[in-house]
């Protein structure tokens, strides 16, 4: 993995450097440490190109972030900086080079205390971020990721966009009779341009909750994406003291003017933002209009028809769960589970079935729910082991109330008419 660092000079002018792959990806919180809020010397860099805002839009939002300058820069032709705060107030700049090097071109000069260009980034929470009126802006804060969905490109099933669903403590305090309804959970989209160290990468492939720093990412459409110049960090779930264990850069993601340095405290405070432990059972939205995609929700409703096209059922085995059974040869009546090499007497059967729902929060509204196993043997009326299997006949199933449920919001759409698609999910 490459590793990109953003620079700026005295007289104001923003550069991406960016390095040759270095040889390993985990101890990249080590050039955090090294390098960020630090005076540095370039050396051996090549310029790679000339990049303006129309073109470099995901960069000149970053860049924006750390405008106006927090001192006077100085002035080409003159040996002092400009003294007047004129400059603060003028627009960013409008291009940025592109620099490219090797891991040796960054030295920082030892004995400088932390930079004054140096701009450490406003940790919000989740309600702030939600509560802000601006319609595109970048954005810091640590949530706790409750679900978690990779969508692999179709052309190659190579990994693609991971949606984390987060919340934090703001979202799940009680809400303000008298203030603006706010959601509950948010959707983060970590986007192929974003790459994930392996520490990272392992946190999201496997079950469980776990929380993530999240810095510089893009706050636009509702949602918040996780680009090519944003870093995540993981947390530790209990102890909000542990320093910082490691870094998840983008390729472009290393700022030497955004992120924190540990060895010393930085030149400017942090909001009170106190991280909080989140309560036993995460309050989720109920289902509504404006529900948006890839959130997470509750409902309820009434089962008014049946998709028979998705509706199957398969026998895996009821020691170890595997569906790789064949006929036992010396038993007929029983198969033999090739993953554990156990005789399986009484399979057990999975079960698939999505329904259409009628939902008193979505009248004007299709509710197409794909349900999990525990709640088709509900609605079905059958035991998970003892009883025979009915079947999926429809006067089984229509009519039977279901809920209250959580769900995944997989799909929305308003045309050709009003639907929405669900997905069961045990949290």
């Amino acid at each position: 993995m490459g590793l990109c660092v953003l620079v700026q000079d005295g007289y104001g002018m923003f550069s991406m450097v960016q390095l040759h792959p270095l040889p390993s990806e985990d101890p990249l919180h080590l050039y955090t440490r090294k390098w960020e809020g630090r005076t540095c010397v370039l050396r051996a860099i090549k310029v790679v190109q000339r990049v303006t805002r129309e073109r470099w839009t995901r960069l000149f939002s970053l860049i924006d972030s750390l405008w106006p300058p927090v001192m006077p820069f100085k002035v080409l032709g003159e040996n002092q900086s400009c003294q007047g705060d004129s400059r603060h107030k003028g627009p960013a700049p409008s291009f940025c080079y592109l620099l490219s090097g090797q891991e040796g071109s960054v030295e920082p000069v030892e004995g400088q205390p932390l930079s004054s260009l140096y701009l450490p980034p406003t940790e919000q929470t989740l309600r702030d971020i939600l509560q802000c009126e601006l319609n595109s802006h970048r954005c810091s804060f640590v949530a706790t990721v409750i679900y978690k969905r990779t969508q692999s490109q179709s052309s190659d099933q190579s990994p693609g966009e991971v949606w984390l669903v987060v919340t934090d403590p703001s979202l799940q305090e009680e809400q303000q009779s008298d203030g603006p309804p706010c959601r509950r959970t948010l959707a983060v989209c970590v986007t192929t341009s974003c790459v994930l160290t392996s520490s990272v990468a392992k946190a999201i492939s496997t079950p469980g909750t776990f929380r993530l720093s999240f810095r510089d990412a893009v706050r636009e459409h509702g949602g918040i994406l996780c680009v090519e110049q944003s870093v995540v960090q993981l947390r530790p779930l209990v102890s909000v003291c542990c320093p910082h264990t490691e870094s998840t850069l983008g390729p472009g993601s290393l700022s030497l003017s955004q992120a924190k340095p540990l060895p010393q405290p930085l030149p400017q405070s942090q909001p009170n933002v106190l991280p909080q432990a989140l309560p036993q059972h995460v309050t989720l939205d109920p289902l509504g209009p404006e529900t948006p995609p890839n959130s997470l929700c509750t409902f309820s409703g009434v089962i008014v028809g049946v998709d028979e096209d998705t509706a199957y059922s398969w026998p895996v085995c009821s020691l170890c769960g595997s569906d790789r059974l064949e006929m036992a040869p010396q038993k007929p009546q029983a198969f033999l589970c090739v993953a554990c090499d156990s005789l399986v007497d009484q399979p057990t059967m999975n079960m698939q079935l999505e329904v259409f729902m009628n939902c008193s929060t979505l009248r004007d509204f299709t509710v197409k729910v794909k349900l999990q196993q525990s709640t088709i043997m509900s609605v079905l009326n059958c035991a998970a082991s003892g009883h025979e299997f009915p079947g999926y006949e429809v006067e089984n199933v229509l009519g039977k109330e279901v809920g209250l449920l959580s769900a995944y919001v997989r799909v929305l759409t308003r045309k050709p008419a009003l639907s929405i698609g669900l997905e069961e999910i045990c949290l």
